[in-house]
């Protein structure tokens, strides 16, 4: 409940400028094959601003999954809070970081985690360094990214290729995390296409990654399944100062501390900006 204050107190301290973005978003979750998880519903709300020398960016996100009872006792609650400054130092050179936190009424080796996030960009490449402090082990993961854009008349499009390196700290410490691998290398690709109002993306993971950061630090998958398939459809309209997204993401996952697999996650959501 602290968090959520002091991210309402900001809210109100930065939202008073013309560059200002607010995005809510809803998402449904279906859950194939687990032993744990059945369905769920994820709420976000988030808010960026954007000055001449720096972009601030707040975001929370809230997780209700319907479990399986047993083998877990009650449903899953999960609250995430989200933070991050980046330097804009040049035109072509930016520096970030970033905190996350996560509150979880199940999963109490996750609970209470800290993830760090540095970050440094010049021009089309970015390299982000992430530490995930949990109470029994931490994941220390590597993003690089390179982004390449290429314009058609009036169509813009962009392609990012990507990498993730994950390396497990002390994982042997509890059953949660034990049966990971020591590390993970999980590549990946997005393709962005902007036409008039309108703009498509997709993207995919592959290899397999476990606890790790997503989204420019605003997704961490604190839970023990170790994905091995990502992929990514999303369609989106602009309409004077609001964009509306409909994004899916299919995921496969294996539960790792029940050797679990073939475990099928799906994902639709909406996601409308509104700037001003």
């Amino acid at each position: 409940m602290k968090r959520l204050v002091l991210l309402g107190i900001v809210f109100l301290n930065i939202a008073h400028s013309e560059n200002t973005t607010i995005k809510v978003s809803y998402g449904n979750l279906n859950f194939d094959n687990s032993k744990k998880k059945d369905n769920g519903k994820v709420y976000g709300v988030a808010l960026e601003h954007k000055t001449v020398d720096a972009l601030y960016q707040v975001s929370y996100e809230r997780t209700n999954t319907d479990t399986f009872q047993p083998p877990l006792s009650d449903d899953l609650n999960v609250d995430k809070y989200y933070f991050k400054y980046t330097s804009l130092w040049s035109d072509t050179t930016k520096f970030s970081l970033s905190y996350a936190t996560i509150n979880d009424n199940l999963m109490k080796e996750t609970d209470g985690g800290n993830i760090y996030g540095l970050g440094y960009q010049y021009k089309n490449f970015s390299l982000t360094q992430y530490l995930s402090d949990y109470h029994h082990f931490d994941v220390y993961q590597t993003d690089i990214k390179y982004k390449f854009k290429k314009d058609f008349g009036t169509l813009h499009t962009s392609l990012i290729l990507l990498s993730k390196y994950l390396y497990l700290d002390n994982k042997e410490s509890n059953n949660f995390s034990k049966n990971a691998k020591k590390s993970y290398f999980s590549p990946g690709v997005k393709l962005h296409v902007h036409y008039g109002e309108y703009h498509l993306g997709a993207g995919a993971f592959f290899g397999e990654r476990v606890f790790a950061v997503m989204n420019d630090g605003f997704k961490v998958q604190h839970h023990a399944m170790e994905f091995n398939e990502t992929y990514m459809f999303g369609l989106g309209r602009h309409f004077n100062n609001i964009d509306i997204n409909l994004k899916y993401i299919y995921q496969k996952a294996t539960e790792i501390p029940i050797d679990n697999k073939n475990v099928k996650l799906k994902n639709i959501g909406l996601v409308m900006r509104y700037s001003f």
